[in-house]
C-alpha cells in the first residue's frame, strides 16, 4: 500500500472577510447560492482575491478536480493498493474511499465540494461515506498514516526520474502540490524524507501523478 497527498490544495470556500464583495456576490446571486458555501475561484473571484493572504496560491479548485481524477482513475487506486487524501491549504484533510468515482463534470466536482465543506461527508445513496473532511494540519496527517517515509515532489527537489522515485514505492508517502503558484510551505517540507523533482521543468500536478503512479504500478508488481 502507498499513500498519495494531493497537498496545500487551493480547496476553500470563500473567506468571510472577501464574502461581501460585488464579485462574490454577484456569483452568489446567479448560483443562487450562499457566499460562503461557494468554492473561492479565481475565474469568478479575482478581483476580490486581492484582499487575501497568499492570493497567489489559492482559489484553484480545478488543479484538486484534475489530480483527484487521474489519482482515482489508476489501477492501483482500483485493486486497492492506494490510498488517497487531499490536504487542503486551510488545515483540512479530505479522506477518500475506496473505489470512489469522481465526477467528470467539474460543475458536479464543485457541487460535491461545496457540500462537503458544508456537511463534512459526502454519502452515497444507501449512506456510505465516500469522503469525509476533517480538521487537521499536514503533520497531523502524516503522524496518523506513519508512513515509512515521506517524499515531496516539487522543482525544488533533487533531480531524479519518477521511475528512481517509485523504485521503493512500499509503504511510501508521496506528496504532490496542487496550487498554482510557489512551492510548499516550510511546515510541510521539513516533514519530507526526502524531496525530487522528476522534470527538468515544472509539471501540472495530474501529470506527475500519472507519471509516478504508472511507475508505482510497475516497480510493486
Amino acid at each position: 500500500m502507498i499513500t498519495l497527498v494531493i497537498a496545500e490544495a487551493a480547496l476553500e470556500t470563500v473567506p468571510r472577510e472577501i464574502a461581501t464583495h460585488p464579485a462574490v456576490m454577484g456569483r452568489a446571486r446567479k448560483l443562487g447560492a450562499k457566499p460562503a458555501e461557494m468554492l473561492l475561484d479565481r475565474s469568478y473571484h479575482h478581483a476580490a482575491m486581492k484582499k487575501l493572504k497568499e492570493s497567489w496560491k489559492r482559489g484553484r479548485p480545478d488543479i484538486v478536480h484534475f489530480a483527484l481524477m487521474e489519482a482515482l482513475s489508476t489501477p492501483l487506486f482500483m485493486e486497492g493498493k492506494l490510498k488517497v487524501y487531499v490536504h487542503t491549504v486551510g488545515d483540512r484533510v479530505i479522506s477518500i474511499t475506496d473505489n470512489l468515482r469522481i465526477p467528470k463534470s467539474y460543475f458536479r466536482f464543485e457541487g460535491v465540494m461545496s457540500a462537503l465543506f458544508r456537511d463534512g461527508s459526502v454519502k452515497s445513496e444507501d449512506g456510505t461515506v465516500l469522503m469525509e473532511m476533517r480538521d487537521c494540519t499536514f503533520e497531523q496527517l502524516v503522524g496518523d498514516v506513519a508512513p515509512g517515509k515521506v517524499i515531496g515532489l516539487s522543482t525544488a527537489g533533487v533531480q531524479s526520474s519518477a521511475q528512481q522515485v517509485a523504485r521503493d514505492a512500499g509503504g511510501s508517502m508521496f506528496v504532490i502540490g496542487a496550487f498554482p503558484k510557489g512551492h510548499f510551505g516550510e511546515k510541510t517540507t521539513q516533514l519530507f524524507n526526502h524531496t525530487y523533482s522528476v522534470h527538468g521543468t515544472g509539471l501540472e500536478a495530474h501529470v506527475v501523478i500519472a507519471r509516478l503512479l504508472y511507475e508505482c504500478e510497475k516497480a510493486m508488481a
